[in-house]
């Protein structure tokens, strides 16, 4: 394979999100019950609740 060949191949994947948009990876702790619940609502859900939650004042 040629560096013209890895390039190119380099560049087939999907292109880069801006900084604010990429994901992090966290661990959470919930009961099986919770975990199950989560995984049958979804990430779209859990996205959209976060997105609407507003934070609590102190």
């Amino acid at each position: 394979m040629t560096k013209q060949e890895k390039d190119e191949r380099a560049r087939m994947g999907r292109p880069p999100l801006p900084e604010g948009q990429k994901a992090v990876t966290s661990s959470l702790r919930l009961t099986p019950a919770r975990w199950e619940k989560l995984r049958g609502l979804g990430m779209d859900w859990l996205n959209r609740a976060i997105d609407k939650a507003k934070l609590p004042t102190k």
